[in-house]
């Protein structure tokens, strides 16, 4: 393969790359949505049972199912997280920049080390200005 032929295929990939963040994003805004929304419904449901002067007894049922659907939003938005994974595996694969996609900050390893962006040493992560400590976190 040539140069030309290898920087094109590299181009392509990092253009399909950022469709892909858009559509992600999108897709995990509109689960976010979801929850949100439904959460909603189902803390305005017993609130409206008292405003109609109804028995608490009057649409339990439904809200069961809403609290259902909720807990299957969870675990579709897990699966999203898994799936996000996945593609920053095989953006790394592919050696695909992290600013085609992905999140733009370090995110310490459950290790509790971040790869630094200069000279790929590894440093102690740090939250609120404290070294992490998993060991704590367990």
């Amino acid at each position: 393969m040539s140069i030309t032929h290898l920087r094109r295929a590299h181009n392509r990939r990092h253009h399909v790359a950022g469709a892909i963040v858009e559509h992600l994003t999108a897709f995990e805004s509109d689960l976010g949505r979801a929850l949100a929304s439904g959460s909603r419904l189902i803390g305005f449901l017993p609130d409206a049972r008292t405003q109609a002067d109804v028995s608490a007894v009057v649409g339990q049922e439904a809200i069961s199912h809403f609290v259902t659907s909720l807990g299957l939003i969870s675990d579709a938005m897990a699966q999203v997280v898994d799936g996000h994974h996945s593609l920053d595996r095989t953006r790394q694969f592919f050696g695909i920049p992290l600013e085609a996609g992905g999140d733009k900050d370090t995110i310490p390893s459950l290790r509790g080390e971040a790869r630094a962006k200069e000279g790929g040493s590894l440093q102690p992560a740090v939250v609120d200005g404290r070294p992490l400590n998993v060991d704590r976190m367990a």
